[in-house]
């Protein structure tokens, strides 16, 4: 016959409000009842009442349930309180008033399956009292037919009359000690079920358990950790100097078989040094699936009291043996499930991709330290525990309302406040993401907190959540930022090879025809009378051939490999030089040059190269600037910056300086602040545009970045250079 079975044939149980959908099927005989039943005048055919605490506040009869619980409680029936609505004041009154248990009315089907199972098993243990104590009150009845007898019979029948009665007193005290053994080995299994201190309850169970079987103390042995060493983990009455040598003693004893057995199996009595020949100690090595988990110690004043009181008790001994075995087992297979969880969390918190796990509202469950990166938060603790990992986002407590005042209460949502956007797939929504059965990969961009777009790659995939049909959504963010600077660097050197092949080409074509009509220039001035005003029309011609010349020299210059000569370079004394150098010319134009701020540390580079830079950006400054205007030139030590690496074709950070010039003319207007470093773009009405595009050349060969920015009414160009000498690329190299 089946549990369920079993509990339909010989268990009964009546439920007051309406039923719980969790009872259907359960395998008890129910029926509902719409008022308190009577069990003290025989009116409950049950011996399980389920009582709703709502039933009982709306009819008015919370003031008597105390009562009837005491005298349900005395019948012999046992009560089960689903306490929706009330206090944990009134709870614990309850339980103090003889409430068996009580259970939440959204518990889930498992929960209430164990809880009737627990009953079930509490109403055989009591029925099984019950007709142990009903056999003795009729032992009692024919003891007192007996004795009547006996006065009513001849004296000869007294001592078979006193005989019979100390057997029956015999069996009394029999049945009160077993009831008394399954009394504590119920509490000892509760109480360990139910704890949240194991501590504290192990120091009872041993100080129950010990007064007893009559220990003069105890201790519970058990490994700190899987494969650790034994150490007490509770102790009672029980002091010793090295618990290490005891315990190595005691485990080579029971290893090696030379711990005696008592009367049955598992018990076991060993010795130690200086004891008397069988030793005061009865060991109970506590084992699951053929390991051995701990061991339960009893001392004893003297080996023969040891020997005396564990036969008395073998059976019951055997009993605690097994419920503590099986409650130490469930108790290391939970802690190692709780180190796997924080195992994964801490690997999540690690990963350098930004990882969400949304309900099915869109709201964040689990948010780790890069996707907080990724949005501009600070990234918080990477040791977090499991629970303390679940409890981040809008998600984590779906019954409570937003407070508004905590950090995580104000984490950014990807979805709900439409942080993240698909490029390329306008309907890529979050409930399609939901509904997808396959992995979604794409490419979008990230707006975070200071509302700046960061272009990332997504991967989405569904998954289970907490419950049973809970859907949630995984999305992963990679940050695309240096990919895509990597890409416009590949970019550029392409367009760096074209321009090599096409600039040796253009110069070998222009410059032959050029020196030739330079010198027919020259003899046709030099056949020209002095004062002949064609001569004018021929120097013109001649100053036009050799600007033509100078722009291919340029051109030429900025195509040829960067060859570099590194030594050691202060880059507060070469701007000085470059600005001193440049102050006649803003001067004409009524610039002001602002005294250098900030200061540098000595980096290893061109020191040459390193001064056309600062020249050309300066002179640039100076052109852009209206009169009465200012250009300012700044400089930085930074202990981490991020460079291009020529290497990988991704970034690097080293420690670096940064070089900045600013000016307040009008800026490079609409134009994307990469396009005026290419090659011959200008804003200008005069000039090559090989200025800015030599500056980067020179720069990228330092292993460095240059970049333009407009902050207001100031343009600045940002000079990026490492302190140490790095792996640059020169365009010669790259085509």
């Amino acid at each position: 016959m089946s549990a369920d079975d079993r509990h339909a044939a010989t268990h009964r149980l009546v439920a007051l409000g309406p039923a719980v959908p969790a009872l259907r099927n359960c395998g008890w005989d129910c029926r509902a009842v719409d008022q308190l039943p009577r069990p003290a005048a025989g009116g409950l055919d049950a011996e399980l009442v389920l009582v709703r605490a709502t039933v009982l506040l709306a009819n008015g009869l919370w003031d008597r349930f105390p009562d009837w619980l005491a005298v349900a409680r005395g019948a012999g029936i046992l009560t089960v309180l689903v306490y929706d609505g009330l206090t944990a004041a009134d709870l614990a009154a309850c339980f103090r008033a003889g409430l068996y248990d009580a259970i939440a009315g959204a518990a889930e089907l498992s929960e209430w399956r164990r809880l009737l199972d627990r009953a079930a098993a509490d109403l055989d243990r009591l029925a099984a009292s019950r007709a142990i104590q009903a056999d003795s009150a009729d032992l009692q009845r024919q003891l007192q037919a007996s004795q009547r007898r006996v006065r009513e019979e001849a004296a000869a029948e007294a001592g078979a009359l006193l005989d019979a009665q100390n057997q029956l007193e015999a069996a009394n005290r029999q049945l009160s000690d077993h009831m008394a053994q399954i009394s504590l080995l119920y509490r000892f299994g509760r109480e360990l079920s139910l704890a949240s201190n194991w501590d504290d309850t192990l120091r009872e169970i041993l100080a129950h358990l010990a007064d007893f079987v009559g220990a003069a103390g105890g201790a519970l042995v058990l490994r700190a950790a899987s494969g650790g060493r034994f150490a007490p983990r509770q102790t009672y009455r029980w002091q010793e100097q090295s618990w290490d040598k005891v315990l190595l003693r005691i485990n080579r004893q029971l290893d090696a078989g030379v711990a005696s057995s008592l009367l049955a199996p598992g018990v076991f009595q060993v010795g130690r040094g200086g004891d008397q020949e069988e030793g005061r100690i009865t060991a109970l090595p506590l084992e699951h699936q053929g390991i051995r988990l701990g061991m339960l110690l009893l001392l004893f004043a003297n080996p023969q009291e040891r020997r005396q009181r564990s036969a008395m008790n073998i059976s019951f001994l055997q009993m605690v043996q097994v419920v503590l075995s099986e409650e130490v087992a469930s108790a290391q297979m939970l802690d190692r499930l709780r180190d796997i969880g924080a195992f994964n969390t801490r690997v999540l918190e690690t990963v350098s991709s930004g990882i969400w796990v949304c309900d099915a509202q869109g709201r964040s469950i689990f948010v780790n330290r890069a996707a907080r990166a990724l949005l501009g938060l600070p990234a918080g603790d990477a040791n977090q525990d499991a629970a303390a990992a679940l409890a981040v986002g809008r998600g984590r407590l779906l019954e409570r309302p937003l407070t508004g005042g905590a950090e995580i209460d104000d984490l950014p949502e990807i979805f709900l406040d439409g942080r993240l956007r698909f490029e390329g797939r306008r309907r890529v929504g979050f409930r399609a993401l939901l509904r997808r059965q396959r992995p979604f990969r794409g490419e979008g961009l990230l707006r975070d907190v200071d509302e700046r777009s960061l272009p990332v790659r997504i991967q989405t995939a569904p998954m289970a959540g907490r419950g049973r049909d809970d859907r949630w959504l995984l999305v992963i963010l990679e940050d695309l930022s240096e990919a895509k600077r990597a890409a416009a660097a590949r970019r550029r050197a392409e367009q760096a090879e074209a321009l090599v092949a096409m600039s040796a080409t253009l110069a070998h074509e222009i410059r032959n025809p050029l020196m030739g009509l330079s010198a027919q220039a020259e003899l046709l001035a030099d056949s020209l009378p002095a004062n002949d005003s064609r001569r004018d029309r021929i120097d013109l011609i001649t100053a036009e051939v050799e600007r033509i010349n100078r722009t291919i020299n340029d051109m030429l210059q900025f195509v040829r490999p960067c060859e570099l000569l590194r030594e050691s370079v202060d880059p507060a004394p070469l701007a000085r030089d470059c600005l001193e150098m440049i102050r006649p010319v803003a001067a004409a134009k009524s610039v002001t040059l602002a005294p250098i701020t900030g200061g540098a540390e000595v980096i290893n580079g061109d020191s040459t190269k390193l001064k056309q830079v600062v020249l050309i950006l300066v002179l640039n400054a100076v052109d852009a600037a209206e009169p009465g205007g200012t250009v300012a030139v700044r400089l930085q030590s930074a202990a981490q910056l991020t460079f291009p690496d020529a290497m990988s074709g991704g970034a690097r950070t080293a420690p670096g300086v940064i070089l900045a010039v600013e000016d307040d003319g009008p800026g490079f207007g609409d134009v994307d602040p990469e396009q005026i470093f290419q090659p011959f773009f200008t804003t200008k009405t005069t000039g090559t545009g090989l200025g800015l595009a030599y500056c980067r050349k020179v720069v990228d060969a330092h292993g460095g970045e240059i970049r333009a920015q407009r902050d207001g009414a100031v343009t600045r160009l940002l000079v990026l250079l490492p302190r140490e000498a790095a792996a640059g690329r020169s365009l010669a190299g790259e085509a």
